[in-house]
């Protein structure tokens, strides 16, 4: 293996135990876990937002004690919460790149691992425009020693190792767990794979499609309509949100304990965890939700559709009374044939005008209603615009775009998705090549 000395140093800085990092400063200036360390001794010292302790101690009723400091409108979005935060994505497929996307939202600086090979001319995929936003990206050879030792190099520097590769694939590169905590043990190595790293299907490939109908999710909601091939990739999704959402608490652990983590997660358990809201005990017969008859799908004069989430006295009361029936109120709130009579009322009396006169009309009196909306109408929205999660933005090559945010940041401020390897010069300097060394590495197919 091939390991120069730069990276050696930056081994020995990287394993210092958090009470000796102060001591060996000096060692360690120019290092990524330096760079942490100072980022958040800054935050310590001059976040308007958390002082001391004691200062901020609440008191047992649940309040904010009376001295404690408002949090100003910067302080409340998540734009920096990861600052300092060095991650690399290796080998990942769409999940690990939404896990990238939001942790470079919240403020990590992400880079992308890519097989060299594809040129700039080529047009960036709408999932790369979206899901690459505010990363930088490097083409490196890993199956190359001198590839691998590139990695191990920026590995040294990082906080986080993302790779989403089949179980066994990182060791057999030489990138596996122990391998790059042997040159950065505090650091967060991260597995998301189809079905993680054990079990009798971990060598399975699946996609999202398999993944959802094996999880029931497929027949769940279709309802009861025949199950069809979905619209979106709920599985890659909700994995990518949980990976995000493990290594924010494994970096936790690590500011506390001075200790890294591997993380080991699976798209398939990923998504099967979310029916713990509505199937989180299992029952033999299982039969189909029973909602309340005002709880529903419904049918409009001009055929767009509208939901109506009628589940509380209140909102029956207000929609039943303004069309006329409160006696059907109740009734509205019943399950299956002791609300059949409510039932059929509403779908008749919501057949005989447009959706937009409903929503104009039931929003106000405080009844659950929504438009069951396209996606362009989605965009559309007026409260996700103006909660910045429509944004407008102009990419160099793709032009402008309509692109969706991330909750709590303004994801307008990310940077444009790069072609593959356009950083990759640029990353190489920072590890102090010099540019006959990358030319050379580039004539023999390493970058």
């Amino acid at each position: 293996m091939l390991i120069n000395s730069r990276l050696y140093s930056r081994m020995h800085c990287r394993s210092l135990l958090p009470e000796r990092r102060r001591a060996n400063w000096s060692i360690c200036h120019t290092t990524g876990a330096a760079r942490f360390l100072c980022t958040i001794e800054r935050r310590r010292a001059n976040s308007n937002c958390r002082s001391n302790a004691l200062a901020r101690r609440i008191p047992r009723t649940g309040r904010a004690a009376p001295n404690a400091n408002r949090c100003s409108e910067r302080d409340r979005k998540m734009d920096n919460a990861l600052e300092g935060i060095t991650v690399l994505e290796v080998g990942t497929m769409t999940p690990g790149k939404f896990t990238g996307f939001l942790l470079a939202g919240w403020g990590a600086s992400s880079v992308r691992i890519e097989r060299p090979g594809t040129t700039t001319d080529e047009p960036i995929s709408d999932e790369d425009l979206t899901l690459n936003r505010g990363k930088r990206s490097i083409t490196l050879n890993l199956r190359s020693a001198e590839g691998r030792d590139i990695l191990l190099q920026l590995a040294a520097r990082a906080d986080v190792f993302m790779e989403s590769y089949r179980p066994g694939t990182a060791k057999k590169l030489g990138i596996d767990a122990d391998s790059i905590r042997t040159v950065n043990p505090d650091l967060v190595y991260c597995s998301l794979s189809g079905f993680g790293q054990s079990g009798p299907d971990r060598l399975r490939t699946a996609y999202d499609l398999n993944i959802q109908s094996e999880t029931a999710f497929s027949r769940l909601l279709a309802g009861r309509s025949e199950p069809a091939v979905p619209d979106t990739y709920l599985a890659d999704s909700v994995s990518g949100l949980m990976a995000a959402f493990a290594i924010a608490a494994a970096l936790r652990k690590r500011e506390v304990s001075g200790k890294g983590s591997v993380l080991d997660l699976g798209v398939q358990e990923s998504l099967f965890s979310l029916l713990a809201i509505s199937h989180g005990i299992r029952r033999e017969a299982d039969p189909p939700l029973e909602m309340q008859a005002a709880y529903g799908i419904f049918k409009t004069s001009d055929g767009t559709p509208i939901s109506l989430g009628v589940a509380r006295p209140a909102s029956a009361n207000a929609l039943f009374g303004h069309l006329g029936r409160p006696d059907l109120a109740e009734i509205g709130l019943q399950r299956g044939v002791a609300g059949a009579e409510a039932r059929r009322f509403l779908t008749q009396a919501l057949a005989e005008k447009p959706a937009h006169h409903w929503i104009k009309t039931l929003i106000p009196l405080g009844v659950e209603i929504a438009p069951v909306n396209s996606v362009a109408d989605a965009y559309r929205n007026e409260q996700l615009v103006d909660r910045s999660m429509v944004i407008e933005t102009n990419h160099p090559a793709a032009g402008p775009l309509q692109q969706i945010g991330i909750p709590g940041v303004d994801a307008r401020n990310l940077e444009p998705a790069p072609h593959i390897g356009a950083d990759t010069d640029a990353i190489l300097k920072e590890l102090e090549f010099e540019p006959d060394a990358i030319d050379k590495l580039r004539a023999d197919d390493v970058i």
